[in-house]
């Protein structure tokens, strides 16, 4: 997996955290995850020409412990 940052608004931060805390999300970094997975799928996943495809959370992150960012 590759690291970057990004800057959010102080409000996304706080609904991140929230679901995080109630157990929806095992870190800040799977939500981001999983959202642009979904808005990719949504978005994009229709289209013909594109050949990238996120993997699914199975198989990319099993055997990942996660921690708290």
């Amino acid at each position: 997996m590759n690291l970057i940052s990004i800057r959010l608004p102080s409000e996304f931060v706080e609904i991140i955290d929230e679901m995080v805390m109630q157990g929806k999300f095992a870190s800040r970094s799977e939500a981001i995850r999983l959202a642009l997975r979904d808005y990719y799928r949504e978005h994009f996943s229709n289209r013909q020409s594109t050949d990238f495809s996120f993997p699914t959370v199975e198989h990319a992150y099993r055997n990942i412990i996660y921690k708290e960012d």
